[in-house]
């Protein structure tokens, strides 16, 4: 399983599971399935109310061709970066620093597939998937784009940089960590991901409760979680949002 650290345009690097190029094929199949299937059932259910004798009548064909077209392109802007098969396999289309894309992207994507994927019979795409740091194929390089497992180890995690809102309608716990250094915060989300990932290693507990009585003291805060690991991921989440 392949991880890369990505910095957000809050300045946190996060660390995330890059979906596999196995991922990405199974999910490749699953779309065509559920394309096949839905699509059919669709068109049959036309011809049965409008009473056709032949399923296959020119328009139907027509119809068919463009729903296949549009379809990763059209469930990637609804389901914002999934589609069926990718929301079963829980992996997600992002931006490299872990923003949501936007429309452009979505096509930028979905245009470039004509080449990694048909053109190609899906070799231009594979090559490019496993030969990219970050598992990209071209499609993915010219929208900046990654895709990602939902699910992440890390103690801060993707969703949570996802979804951060404006700082107009946050409440900040601690607005006293605005003037902690950057420095200082990346230490604290390194030490949550040790903690979270060796938990049975007393080391990191002991950092961790050090740590959380040095912002105590040094920022002179009245700490309302009784959790040492609680209450730095809230001073953590309170500077991403004030500083961004």
């Amino acid at each position: 399983m392949r991880t890369i650290e990505i910095t957000t345009t809050q300045n946190v690097v996060i660390q995330v599971k890059l979906a596999t190029l196995m991922d990405r094929i199974v999910g490749f199949i699953l779309d065509l399935i559920i394309m096949t299937v839905s699509y059919l059932l669709i068109v049959a259910g036309i011809s049965e109310i409008l009473h056709l004798s032949n399923l296959w009548e020119d328009w139907v064909i027509t119809i068919i061709i463009i729903a296949f077209m549009f379809y990763s392109l059209l469930f990637e802007v609804l389901l914002r970066g999934q589609t069926p098969a990718k929301l079963m396999m829980g992996v997600k289309v992002v931006k490299t620093d872990g923003g949501q894309p936007d429309f452009i992207d979505y096509f930028r994507r979905w245009a470039i597939r004509w080449i990694d994927i048909w053109a190609s019979f899906g070799a231009v795409g594979m090559i490019s998937i496993s030969t990219s740091d970050k598992g990209q194929r071209l499609g993915d390089k010219i929208s900046d784009t990654i895709v990602v497992k939902k699910k992440q180890t890390s103690g801060y995690q993707l969703k949570d940089i996802l979804s951060i809102t404006s700082t107009e309608s946050y409440q900040p716990v601690y607005p006293e960590v605005v003037s902690a250094s950057e420095t200082n915060m990346l230490t604290v989300k390194r030490l949550l991901n040790r903690h979270q990932k060796y938990p049975n290693i007393g080391t990191y507990t002991d950092l961790i409760k050090q740590t959380s009585k040095a912002f105590e003291t040094n920022l002179e805060l009245k700490r309302k979680e009784r959790n040492h690991v609680a209450f730095l991921k809230q001073l953590l989440k309170d500077y991403v949002i004030l500083t961004r």
